[in-house]
């Protein structure tokens, strides 16, 4: 009976302690899933903001926006094969790459010079994830805050190495261009995306 007794208290331990790791990462995943649903949130506000941005801007640069409360937005990217549109911020930092793609390097939207612009890749659909889905030929549009927009035509699409800083070169022979950088999740290299404006 002792020997009996003394299991079933094993037993009875080992299942509370299976039942507290089970709480424990259901209550760990729903801490992420809340997190990243309020940083989507943040980033469709975002776009809204740019919405109105644009409707009341007079030839508005990034410094006009600097007591703004969320990231200096410099204008929006839009890729209608991908159902792809996002504000694109002033600065990048691993914090503003979680709210939505941040220009890395270059000059503004639409200016002469290649626009660098970083977009994390979730495997989800969200930000970057899908731009390797995109062939030559097909078109992103950029927009300035004063809502005009260029189209660019991708004409190179590869891979570099994590360290590969080439590719944020500004030499484009007085051209404006545009490099879109994401994660490829499966080999830990960048997935580049070169585009430059329509003729």
């Amino acid at each position: 009976m002792n020997r009996f007794y003394k299991n079933k208290k094993k037993y009875i331990l080992l299942f509370s302690f299976f039942i507290l790791i089970i709480v424990s990462v259901l209550i760990y995943f729903y801490v992420i899933k809340k997190k990243e649903q309020k940083l989507y949130s943040f980033s469709e506000k975002l776009e809204n903001k740019y919405e109105t941005l644009s409707l009341y801007s007079d030839n508005n640069t990034v410094e006009d926006y600097s007591t703004l409360n969320s990231p200096g937005i410099i204008g929006k990217i839009e890729i209608p094969k991908i159902s792809l549109s996002y504000s694109i911020l002033s600065s990048c930092s691993e914090d503003l790459l979680k709210i939505s793609p941040c220009r890395l390097y270059g000059p503004d939207p639409n200016q002469v010079g290649n626009l660098c612009i970083a977009g994390h890749n979730y495997d989800n659909n969200k930000f970057f994830s899908n731009i390797n889905k995109l062939s030559l030929g097909d078109s992103i549009y950029i927009y300035d805050l004063n809502n005009n927009f260029l189209i660019y035509t991708i004409y190179d699409k590869f891979e570099v190495l994590i360290n590969d800083t080439s590719i944020l070169n500004q030499e484009t022979q007085n051209k404006k261009e545009i490099t879109l950088i994401t994660c490829n999740n499966q080999n830990k290299r960048r997935f580049i995306l070169k585009a430059k404006e329509m003729d």
